[in-house]
């Protein structure tokens, strides 16, 4: 073997290396953004979530006259089960927020 065809070779053996790196980068890349856009859907459903209790609570005072006690009483009205633990709530003012 030449000097010219072993240069070759290194030649194509660097290129096809490049390449091989270059899409593993590009495979990382998709997974990150499908994890990003995962993340921000499920922070959507959140707020979505919040929003939507947040109206229950609004429609329990308007029927009521008062906010509901605790979120166990915002539940029973509303007829949806609720995760209590995802969610913060002050009886006094009616506001739900997520839990930090």
């Amino acid at each position: 073997m030449g000097v010219k065809t072993l240069q070759l070779f290194l030649l194509f053996g660097l290129m096809a290396l490049s390449m091989s790196c270059e899409s593993r980068n590009q495979t990382a890349q998709y997974g990150n953004r499908l994890i990003k856009t995962y993340k921000d859907t499920q922070k959507f459903g959140d707020r979505t979530s919040v929003q939507s209790l947040q109206e229950s609570s609004r429609a329990f005072q308007a029927s009521n006259g008062r906010y509901p006690n605790d979120l166990k009483e915002l539940e029973d009205f509303a007829g949806i089960p609720l995760d209590r633990s995802k969610y913060a709530y002050d009886p006094l003012t009616g506001i739900i927020s997520p839990q930090e």
